[in-house]
């Protein structure tokens, strides 16, 4: 057998950022990160309401593709989501997102979760409760928080207030996580800090 890869890190900080109407819960992370230097960490929580997810999950009958769906849900939706966060890594500047991860609203190599090379790598899933289903899959760009109500909610004030939608993000020193993207496919690696 194998002998596990296994590095020792240690939590250097906890941040705590709110999001703001009509932020694509994605990007928003990815942008956190650069702000506060995250190059590996795990998203505690992410709690709060949106318009829509959009998120890959498997599919519900085979269809000969990849073996995921990628799908839109409509909100209001009630969503709870955590994951770990890493480095984009593609050392070869000739590797480029195949075509099949390069729709539309996708970008670099966001359907794996990261910008580009040395970009923050965001893997989270989510949950999320509509009136009539609840879905957990893979969070992709997209999914974006309620805008600003054109009208002020009488009791939250909402509209009137700022949003209440906020992230945990536990920063870790001692290891770090890449998402490699190479010639031989996408894997993660732990490589000491």
């Amino acid at each position: 057998m194998k002998e596990r890869q296994t590095f020792s890190g240690k939590f250097e900080e906890i941040i705590y950022a709110r999001l703001e109407p009509g932020d694509d819960l994605l990007r928003a992370l990815w942008e956190i990160c650069k702000k506060h230097d995250v190059k590996t960490g795990i998203l505690l929580d992410a709690t709060g309401s949106m318009k829509n997810v959009v998120l890959q999950r498997f599919p519900h009958q085979e269809h000969g593709g990849a073996g995921i769906d990628v799908v839109d849900i409509p909100g209001p939706l009630e969503v709870s989501a955590h994951g770990i966060i890493g480095m984009g890594w593609v050392p070869d500047k000739t590797v480029t997102p195949a075509p099949q991860i390069s729709g539309s609203g996708i970008t670099g190599f966001g359907f794996g979760g990261f910008d580009g090379h040395e970009t923050p790598y965001c893997h989270v899933h989510i949950t999320l409760s509509s009136a009539s289903q609840t879905v957990c899959g893979h969070l992709m760009e997209g999914s974006l928080l309620h805008g600003i109500p054109k009208v002020v909610d009488p009791i939250t004030r909402r509209g009137a207030v700022p949003e209440h939608f906020t992230v945990a993000i536990a920063k870790v020193s001692g290891v770090i996580l890449r998402a490699t993207w190479d010639k031989t496919g996408y894997y993660h690696d732990l490589v000491p800090a």
